[in-house]
């Protein structure tokens, strides 16, 4: 007994040697491409954040360009400045001001009349869009750009280079960036001013992180070294302001510097700081403008990548030597019981298979077994689950059917992959990749499930905040058109498909004489306002109601399963309350539908009923039904 247990003993040491032998050769080879790699995921990573945003930049510059030019040929432009009236101004406004609200790239739109005096200005920020009144219009007849507009074709689209927004002849402080993109408006034959567009650069360079991440945001510069945008908290423009005159990558930097003068692209190294630049030509229209990318990265970007890949080989090399004892261990035990030692090597190749967190239940699909990674990422240790059922981590957030249709998978298949919301020790919701798979005997008979999961929780908090931030109306929470139009072209589906069991309806909301409130206590007050009959909607709607800010004063509601009788009710008790609550006792005006299966045609709907509730004296809400409609047409 005694000679045989050292005979086993032996077995198992020189069979785990030669088994790691051959992986204890890779991983000190690996180890020592560690450093030699790490430089060159520095350079690799920053290229990469490099192209992107020259890339992202350069795509939302065309954008902008086929925008402007539409926005300066349109007919109500044109109408506008053919038959300036009160109207048609006001039309052209309302427009734009839509424009920069949506578009979100704009800090200024303006038309010049031929001696540089502004007649329509639209200013926008990420927190408010506003027309400015007639009082507060600039002349800006001897402003450079100006000169430099009168020298444009007509119909040409010219670009006034990037520097410092002015007005009434003073920098704007905080100091921003502009640039200025310029198209000389002809009708009959002869110029009529000039619509100039300034872009917002410091919201369009927000866009331009890889990943949306703003630590990835590169610094922009002039071919001088200037700053022209920078995340890095370098001064800008220190070739306008003198104080800021050394701040320039060739003063910083006059190694690197000198690189860059004579290649396009590249990463160089100065003291413990990685630079990676390079060099972009933003065309737009007839015009090239030339700037340099540029991100730093100090010494610490590289120990970082060196100490995470040091402690991945450690890991790697820990899991995989664990594995060797696993098989080893079951190859020794085989001799001993063959049945055992087989069903010891399914689990030990499972186990290498799976992912980096894994749990081994037995047949009765209760915990034998964890990994280091599992409790890293759950909380919990081995002697906390096991003997336990998965179920111990259930999260709630499916129910029996999503269980069932699991166990089905497993038996039918012996695998079963999908995304699971779980819990972790100390209660919080952790969102898994999970992968289970079955061990069975040699008679088909389950006697293990193997279970591996990666945690994706933090990329999936990350979606859901990016979607909700994209369908939210900054000023009111409520839903923003984009939301609306989906809403909307979804349940105009579902209607053309359920005509006689899909019944919902439209309305939509304008506040009265909501002009007037700017004029007369502010926009700030305006903004108030719209907020108040924002939080008056939501509390006296239904939770299932879509309420949505589709314009500056305009709101839109979607009712499902709300025949129209139902609908103007709830509308009127609305309008009352808005009336009631509101600081100024304002009034509204309504117009209501049924959503059919062209959600267009039940937008317009709506729109009619509303501009009949404005015309018969505001402070009503109008009906107009799919049946009348169609008698009108």
């Amino acid at each position: 007994m005694l000679s045989s247990r050292y005979k086993l003993v032996l077995q198992f040491f020189v069979t785990f040697c030669a088994l790691a032998i051959v992986p204890s050769l890779y991983f000190y080879s690996e180890s020592q491409k560690i450093h030699d790699t790490a430089a060159v995921a520095v350079e690799q990573s920053n290229r990469n954040k490099l192209e992107y945003s020259k890339a992202e930049l350069q795509v939302t510059l065309t954008k902008i360009n086929t925008s402007l030019r539409s926005l300066a040929s349109n007919g109500l432009f044109n109408q506008a400045i053919v038959s300036p009236t009160e109207s048609n101004l006001n039309a052209l406004k309302e427009f734009w001001l839509l424009v920069t609200q949506t578009q979100g790239v704009y800090a200024h739109l303006r038309f010049l009349d031929t001696q540089g005096q502004e007649l329509i200005r639209i200013n926008s920020s990420e927190r408010v869009s506003e027309i400015v009144n007639e009082e507060r219009l600039q002349y800006k007849g001897d402003r450079d750009y100006f000169h430099y507009a009168q020298t444009l074709r007509p119909g040409e689209l010219g670009v006034y280079g990037i520097d410092l927004q002015q007005e009434h002849g003073e920098y704007v402080m905080p100091l921003k960036p502009a640039y200025r993109i310029i198209i000389p408006v002809a009708l009959n034959g002869a110029v009529q001013g000039y619509f100039i567009a300034n872009l917002d650069l410091p919201r369009i360079y927000k866009a331009l992180s890889y990943k949306r991440n703003s630590a990835n945001l590169p610094s922009i510069l002039d071919q001088d070294g200037f700053y022209l945008l920078t995340n890095t908290g370098d001064p800008i423009f220190g070739n306008v302001i003198e104080e800021h005159r050394e701040s320039n990558l060739a003063n910083q930097y006059p190694t690197i510097w000198s690189k860059i003068k004579t290649t396009n692209s590249g990463t160089e190294r100065e003291a413990d700081t990685w630079i990676s630049y390079s060099k972009a030509e933003l065309s737009h229209g007839n015009t090239v403008n030339k700037v340099i990318f540029v991100i730093r990265s100090d010494a610490n970007a590289m120990s970082d990548i060196t100490r995470n890949a040091e402690i991945n080989l450690a890991i790697q090399a820990t899991f995989l030597f664990v594995i060797i004892f696993l098989i080893t261990l079951g190859f020794v035990t085989w001799n001993y019981n063959h049945e055992k030692n087989s069903m010891a090597s399914k689990i030990a190749r499972a186990a290498m298979n799976g992912m980096s967190a894994m749990v081994i239940t037995d047949h009765n699909n209760r915990i034998i077994q964890v990994n280091e990674e599992f409790t890293r990422v759950s909380g919990y240790e081995l002697e906390d689950v096991i003997g336990k059922q998965p179920s111990t981590f259930a999260s709630g957030k499916h129910n029996q059917e999503f269980y069932m249709e699991m166990w089905k998978e497993l038996e039918l298949h012996g695998i079963w992959e999908g995304e699971v919301v779980n819990k972790r020790r100390d209660g919080s919701k952790i969102t898994e990749i999970l992968r289970i798979q079955t061990v069975k005997d040699k008679h088909n008979v389950i006697q293990f499930y193997v279970a591996s999961f990666i945690d994706i929780t933090h990329r999936k908090e990350l979606e859901n905040r990016l979607r909700e931030l994209s369908e939210r109306d900054p000023l009111t929470g409520l839903w923003n058109r984009r939301k609306f139009d989906a809403e909307m072209s979804s349940l105009s589906l579902k209607t053309k498909r359920y005509p006689n069991s899909e019944t919902a309806t439209l309305a939509l909301l304008d506040i009265d004489h909501f002009k007037r409130i700017n004029d007369t206590y502010g926009h700030d007050k305006g903004d108030v306002t719209i907020k108040e009959v924002a939080r008056i909607l939501t509390n006296h709607l239904r939770e299932t109601d879509v309420v949505a800010r589709i314009g500056g004063e305009e709101f839109a509601i979607i009712m499902p399963h709300t025949p129209l009788n139902e609908a103007e009710i709830v509308i009127n008790r609305v309008r009352t309350a808005i009336h009631i609550e509101t600081s100024l006792n304002i009034t509204i005006s309504g117009g209501i539908t049924e959503i059919g299966p062209t959600a267009g045609n039940s937008y317009k709907r709506a729109d009619i009923a509303l501009y009949e509730s404005k015309t018969l004296g505001r402070n009503q809400v109008n009906i107009l039904s799919v049946v009348e409609s169609d008698s009108i047409a």
